[in-house]
């Protein structure tokens, strides 16, 4: 079995969980732990409405992770290095990705 896909899908597991009570709006405003931009800062209602899409975000981000790391799972050893360099461009780019969506969600819904 990779350890590579084994590592990346426990990342995706803990990116999964940690997206859940974001999307659920239990996470109140604070001082570690959620979509840390300033637009979410102005008010508890922002705060939850950005956190809410972000981890709606966040959890696809999650399970495109899972995806990918259980379809490198059966790979042969040789194949692990190229696996590695797409597992970890589809771990950037969507973290680019996501970052990208929020910020422009947060400018678009802005309220004065």
């Amino acid at each position: 079995m990779n350890p590579i896909a084994i590592t990346h899908g426990i990342l995706a597991l803990i990116i999964i969980a940690i997206s859940l009570p974001l999307i659920r709006r239990k996470i109140g405003r604070n001082s570690w732990y959620g979509i840390r931009i300033p637009e979410a800062f102005k008010s508890e209602e922002r705060w939850l409405e950005i956190n809410h899409y972000g981890g709606r975000l966040l959890l696809a981000w999650g399970v495109a992770i899972a995806i990918v790391s259980g379809l490198g799972l059966p790979l042969e050893k040789k194949y692990w290095p190229a696996y590695g360099v797409g597992l970890i461009l589809v771990l950037l780019g969507g973290l680019g990705i996501v970052v990208a969506l929020i910020l422009r969600y947060a400018a678009k819904t802005k309220k004065n």
